[in-house]
């Protein structure tokens, strides 16, 4: 029940119910017509027609401000397939101005935390330079407030449209930066585009963590448009797949004869003993089968029970932009942490188009669906994980 309403000062109007929470509706702007033609005109040069919820997404964004005061940021959210990067990426596209920057947030969040090391580094040698007692630690300490401010004016350099894909908040210290970030971001006249498969309140989902990001939270709301693309079909799940581009290219087989001769036709020929190579990374080290012409191979058991990370996906994937996961077990055969890493190895991979090639002991389904898994499931997002995996081929 909607008791009140006000204009803010980033121009939206707000609709504020009996709780108290306050939920962002958009300005009574009317669409541009080339960017929702733009739109339209790409889904068709794609073979499909925009759903309902889809073309009110389209209408949504072509209706921002853009490059004015008071610029509107829309968070579109929704399960996973449901078409939202496709439609963010569709009007970035057609906006008519190079000033747009498309970021990824696990790549943006790496990069972050590079730069805070650094900075804090060099804040540090400098302080100690002077001899003053405790100045190395101040200088660090104050060195994250200045990494977080260089990165946003990194970010926003001469754009006015900033795109941050595949939203998501899991890691508590994560979750205390992007405070900041959005904090920063908001004070510029930039427009911010994110999509994620979370509402903002479902963001650091974990309760002993979640109070963290609450003021983030509050600043999606307060800031921006808040949009749910519905609709109960996964795209990638039920659209025939064309196993020819990054992520797409790679397959799912059982271990076996099968699984080898696969593996064996597209040049990734399982390695030798002699083949073992170790990787050194954060100052961890880490045994992969083997590392040639562009080809990771790993055991399950050292890339996802091993204490990795995102960042090292990334980095790693940097240098071999075609992986292979070996000897995967069943899915209750892992430990709850693998099971997350598995989850976020496949985000990384995904998002950068690394060709992976999984090497398991069941098919995709079972893996991912496992009774023996109990009630709290496979992990978190795991209907994300589901449908990225279903653009991998199966082969039996």
């Amino acid at each position: 029940m909607v008791n009140g309403r006000g204009r803010h000062a980033d121009g939206y109007d707000r609709a504020v119910d009996t709780t108290g929470t306050e939920t962002t509706d958009p300005a009574p702007i009317p669409p541009d017509d080339t960017l929702l033609s733009a739109v339209e005109s790409a889904a068709a040069d794609a073979g499909f027609t925009l759903e309902p919820e889809q073309l009110e997404a389209a209408r949504r964004l072509a209706s921002l401000r853009i490059g004015e005061d008071r610029p509107g940021h829309l968070y579109l959210w929704g399960a996973a397939g449901r078409g939202k990067t496709w439609l963010l990426d569709a009007f970035f596209e057609a906006l008519p101005t190079h000033r747009r920057r498309r970021v990824h947030f696990h790549s943006f969040f790496r990069g972050l935390h590079a730069a805070i090391h650094r900075v804090r580094t060099e804040a540090a040698d400098a302080a100690r330079a002077t001899g003053e007692p405790g100045a190395g630690s101040r200088a660090a300490a104050g060195a994250v407030t200045n990494a977080v401010e260089q990165a946003v004016d990194e970010l926003l350099d001469e754009v006015d449209v900033v795109l941050f894909d595949e939203f998501q908040v899991h890691d508590p210290g994560d979750g205390a930066l992007m405070i900041r970030l959005l904090d920063a971001l908001f004070a510029r006249q930039v427009t911010l585009l994110t999509s994620s498969n979370s509402a903002p309140q479902d963001l650091l989902p974990d309760p002993a963590h979640h109070h963290i990001f609450e003021p983030g939270i509050a600043l999606i709301e307060a800031n921006m448009q808040v949009l749910e693309l519905a609709g109960s079909t996964d795209h990638r799940r039920s659209s025939p797949v064309r196993h020819g581009d990054g992520f797409a290219r790679g397959s799912w087989s059982i271990a076996g004869e099968s699984a080898d001769a696969h593996l064996a036709a597209l040049g990734l020929h399982r390695p030798g003993p002699g083949e073992a190579t170790t990787l050194t990374i954060s100052g961890h080290t880490f045994q992969a089968a083997a590392a040639r012409d562009g080809v990771l191979w790993f055991a399950s058991a050292e890339l996802i029970e091993r204490p990795t990370s995102v960042g090292d996906y990334l980095a790693w994937a940097a240098d071999d932009g075609r992986w292979v996961l070996d000897a995967l077990p069943e899915s209750h055969a892992l430990t709850r942490e693998a099971r997350a890493r598995f989850v976020h190895l496949v985000d990384a991979l995904c998002d950068l188009g690394v060709e992976l090639h999984v090497v398991a002991a069941t098919d995709q389904e079972t893996f991912m669906t496992d009774p023996a898994l109990g009630p709290e499931g496979f992990a978190r997002d795991a209907v994300r994980t589901r449908s990225r995996l279903a653009l991998l081929r199966e082969i039996h």
